[in-house]
């Protein structure tokens, strides 16, 4: 009986044990992320590592129903690019290979897929990617998440000790500490430099859910908000035990609720 403990990564299996697979693989989750700054407190593939375990963690659980593709490990990353390290793609090569990478895997199959996000400014790109796949692969299902989106609110205010927060900060560092800890700088820790732009007119902009292209160095001077001096693994662990229920639940639900 095979062991999926550590969950079922496409990656790691032959052609054979794919084709044999697919009777009971019901769900694809697509990890995706950026290759981009997080201040002085976490190393540049913070968001592809921490979407890419907690698919892994999902799958444990759900595997051989729900595996996990290969990972992303670029985004949509322009407004971090003041920062060194940086890598971006164009929205339009983002969008191009999530649909081909769904459409290869529909060829052999596939028909229901889940992209899981760790990185907010890919939210606009994969939701364009999804409609693409909807209507030019037309798999019985793709939707698009961010896997920071399943904790609960109680829990996520819980765990914000500052105003400001949003990248690098305390939130995010903690959630770094339980799901991918190696690439937290522990001895580097800091507090976001904030603008004027940030303590000022950001929070009309977030009041009216006003989007304004600014560059991330417009907001912080050291790439980070909040506090990551305040981030602690017991905060991190609560977080991530609380989106993997609310979102294990969910892709049941979504099975269910689109039969093939």
């Amino acid at each position: 009986m095979a062991d999926y403990s550590n969950g079922l990564m496409l990656t790691d299996l032959s052609w054979p044990e794919m084709r044999d697979l697919k009777q009971d693989l019901e769900l694809v989750l697509l990890p995706v992320g950026s290759h981009e700054q997080h201040g002085p407190n976490m190393s540049l593939n913070m968001d592809i590592a921490a979407s890419t375990e907690f698919c892994r963690r999902a799958s444990a659980t759900m595997a051989p129903m729900v595996a996990v593709a290969p990972p992303m490990p670029w985004g949509v990353s322009f407004h971090h690019m003041n920062f060194p390290g940086t890598i971006t793609l164009s929205s339009e090569t983002f969008v191009q290979v999530l649909v081909e990478v769904m459409a290869s895997l529909y060829h052999h199959g596939v028909e229901r897929f889940l992209i899981v996000n760790g990185h907010g400014g890919n939210i606009p790109a994969m939701n364009v990617a999804i409609v693409r796949a909807q209507e030019e692969v037309g798999m019985t299902f793709v939707g698009a998440c961010s896997y920071f989106g399943f904790t609960g609110s109680e829990i996520r205010a819980k765990h914000t000790k500052t105003e400001h927060t949003g990248h690098a900060c305390e939130w995010e560092t903690s959630v770094a500490m339980e799901l991918a800890p190696q690439v937290v700088k522990r001895d580097s820790l800091a507090a976001g430099e904030l603008t004027e732009l940030t303590t000022g007119f950001r929070k009309e902009m977030q009041k009216y859910g006003v989007l304004v292209p600014y560059r991330f160095d417009e907001f912080t001077r050291n790439g980070a908000l909040g506090d990551a001096t305040l981030a602690t693994p017991e905060a991190g662990k609560e977080i991530v035990d609380d989106g993997l229920t609310n979102f294990t639940q969910f892709c049941h639900d979504l099975v269910r609720a689109h039969p093939v």
